[in-house]
């Protein structure tokens, strides 16, 4: 091992090469689950439904999932974060299945009858259809659960639930989901009625991981032209079993958002409209409030493209509460074929991440203030570049950034219940600059379709008052990626990543390290095109430590998933 550290660290001298926004082609144990396979950044993964995710380069302290912005209006909100997780988004048209394990667990232990069979670990059971459309119109059906991030809290977590809480199992997962529905797909015009059931484990800011019962979800999209509309009812039981509390939360959220249509993209001066809302109606003991039960957040997108080489864009957000504006300006002077250069500058201001997140949470007779005073502050300069000789291409970025006002945490006092640390106090700002430095390089090769290689690393530093950073980021990272593309049908993907040290400073009275260290993650894929078959296995987390990467949660185990599907 100590040989194999040294040959790591000379490659990481020769190979510090970067993106700002690259990852690996291994694919995903679910959608929305990439991060746990990325490195460009701190990517803390607590479970499916819980992550830190901020890519390096991006500014700021918060997580990316905190903020919220049009391009996730269909994603699930989960307490204050924008989620994918458990994702609703229609399957192409074709029938699958997927499984998979812990390594050194034998595979469907629920088979196993023998009274004292060891602890079952399965982190992956699916199974869907979505019907090919007859003159327009489909049916599809889904049943998913992602068992991962169960075990070392596990026997504490059933104890909040007086059932298996889960659509199949017993392993207590952190969602179980089903739901089945109906479109339609046209030339203008695409629709879908999903209805289902679901289990989840939703992460809170005292800690506390909230059961949450869903019976039913249902949820409609229409896509008309250059609108998107979104209609979600959710029916939501909440409980703690330890203290025989009950709730419910009947929920009615949406959106309406109208796109720069195409010839509206030609023009200089570019707009998009919308406005999203939540309306809920709790009883019982619900462990959040939203403020007057409702939130209605207009906003509008702006870009103005005076020149082609340059464009200023702007993103406004406003209620009668909260406010949230995202600003741009970039510069692309004119250089050779093959070659780019972006100058840019960005700025984000408002008085929440997320203006249409809960308010309030109630933790142990405590009410938790979801919602800091003051507003913050985001203002980042950044220049980029590529150039591609050949098969040969590379680039890289560099940032300068500054905040005044980031969401932090002001803790009370701490809790330990069992093997779970859990704080009082309130969300809060640090009301003084932080400062951030970063840069990025990358390099690229490829042969025809058949083989592509990548190398890419960055770092960062940034000043400030660490103690009351929610999260200190890695301070640098390096990744290896490779895809092979073998007689036309075999695909091979691997990704070898390494991540510094990250550190959470205020989930418990001492700071959590998440040490860094290597990772190793590889697709393998055998294709019959014809028949429209994909056979597909990947393992994840091969080299890397069995590591807890957020407190409260469980390890990020090795673990092998396979799935089958057949495209219509």
């Amino acid at each position: 091992m100590k040989s194999f550290g040294k040959t790591m660290k000379f490659l990481v001298a020769l190979c510090n090469l970067a993106s700002a926004s690259a990852f690996a082609a291994v694919d995903a144990e679910m959608e929305g689950m990439e991060v746990d396979q990325r490195d460009d950044g701190t990517f803390l993964v607590g479970s499916p439904t819980f992550f830190y995710d901020r890519i390096l380069g991006a500014g700021g302290l918060h997580s990316e999932s905190e903020m919220w912005s049009p391009e996730k209006l269909r994603h699930r909100m989960l307490l204050d974060r924008m989620s994918i997780l458990p994702s609703w988004d229609p399957m192409e048209s074709s029938v699958w299945i997927k499984s998979g394990n812990e390594l050194g667990d034998m595979i469907y232990r629920d088979f196993i009858t023998a009274e004292n069979r060891p602890t079952n670990r399965t982190p992956i059971l699916e199974g869907g259809f979505r019907t090919p459309s007859f003159k327009g119109f489909w049916v599809t059906g889904r049943a998913f659960q992602d068992d991962h991030f169960t075990t070392s809290n596990f026997s504490y977590r059933k104890s909040f639930v007086d059932d298996d809480f889960a659509i199949f199992g017993e392993n207590v997962p952190m969602f179980s989901t089903m739901y089945a529905g109906f479109g339609y797909d046209g030339d203008s015009f695409d629709a879908s009625f999903l209805a289902g059931e679901e289990y989840i484990w939703i992460f809170s800011e005292s800690s506390h991981w909230i059961p949450v019962h869903y019976k039913p979800r249902m949820e409609a999209r229409i896509d008309a032209g250059n609108v998107e509309a979104t209609l979600a009812y959710e029916d939501a039981e909440y409980q703690d079993d330890r203290k025989k509390e009950r709730g419910a939360r009947k929920e009615l959220n949406g959106s309406v958002y109208y796109r720069c249509g195409e010839a509206c993209r030609k023009g200089m001066l570019q707009l998009s409209a919308g406005f999203a809302f939540r309306a809920v109606d709790d009883s019982g003991m619900v462990y959040t409030h939203l403020e007057e039960d409702r939130a209605f957040l207009p906003f509008m997108n702006l870009r103005f493209e005076p020149a082609r080489n340059f464009a200023v864009e702007a993103m406004f957000a406003v209620n009668e509460r909260d406010w949230l504006v995202q600003d741009s300006l970039e510069y692309r002077p004119p250089v050779p074929r093959y070659t780019g250069i972006t100058v840019g500058f960005k700025n984000i201001s408002g008085t929440r991440l997320n203006p249409l997140a809960d308010g309030e949470e109630y933790f142990d007779g405590d009410t938790i203030s979801l919602k800091a005073d003051g507003q913050m502050n985001l203002v980042q300069g950044y220049a980029a570049f590529s150039d591609t000789m050949g098969n040969v291409a590379m680039g890289g970025r560099g940032s300068l950034w500054a905040e005044h006002g980031a969401e932090t945490f002001d803790v009370d006092s701490y809790v330990e219940d069992a093997q779970m640390v859990y704080r009082h106090g309130d969300v809060a700002r640090i009301n003084s600059w932080i400062r951030g430095v970063t840069g990025e390089l990358w390099i690229s090769t490829w042969y025809r379709e058949m083989f592509s290689f990548k190398a890419l690393g960055g770092f960062e530093r940034v000043d400030g008052n660490s103690s009351r950073f929610e999260v200190t980021p890695a301070e640098f990272f390096t990744s290896f990626t490779a895809d092979w593309f073998l007689r036309k049908s075999f695909r091979i993907s691997q990704s070898l990543r390494y991540r510094s040290d990250a550190q959470w400073n205020l989930r418990s009275a001492d700071p959590f390290v998440v040490k860094g260290d290597w990772y190793w993650d590889a697709t393998f894929e055998q294709q019959f095109p014809r028949q429209g078959l994909y056979l597909t296995g990947t393992l994840l987390h091969i080299i890397g430590s069995e590591t807890i990467e957020t407190p409260n949660a469980a390890e990020n185990r090795l673990r092998f998933i396979c799935s089958v599907k057949k495209m219509f």
